[in-house]
């Protein structure tokens, strides 16, 4: 079985590399994007198992990104967007929830947390 395809669009440095390096040591194919220009472009490519897009990055915020590529679909699917999020303000929540599959709220999540939450969203329970 090949290994799953996860973006990690996150500006921030630290996390960016927290998140790839877990991720990575799980089997899983690693791609990133440093602001949301670069996510955009790699999204519209697509391809991927799970995006996980920051909502505050510079250039473009997360949310504008996933509203330009309902815009202009990828070249190929992209099967799950997750928004990663500092804030919890029920207003960016619900737009989040909109133009992805969930949100994960940065502070509250560890790197296992971030594993676990990783493998639910690529093996949805069958309905």
């Amino acid at each position: 079985m090949d290994a799953k395809r996860i973006l990690v669009a996150e500006d921030d440095l630290f996390l960016r590399e927290l998140y790839t390096d877990v991720l990575s040591a799980e089997g899983y194919k690693l791609d990133s994007a440093v602001d949301g220009e670069e996510a955009l472009q790699k999204i519209k490519v697509g391809g991927y198992d799970l995006v996980l897009l920051d909502i505050i990055m510079p250039k473009m915020d997360g949310l504008s990104v996933m509203k330009q590529v309902q815009n202009t679909p990828p070249q190929t699917p992209n099967k799950c967007v997750v928004f990663l999020t500092n804030l919890d303000k029920d207003e960016e929540i619900r737009t989040a929830l909109q133009l992805g599959n969930g949100y994960l709220i940065k502070s509250q999540i560890t790197p296992g947390g971030l594993v676990e939450k990783v493998k639910e969203y690529l093996n949805p329970p069958q309905a």
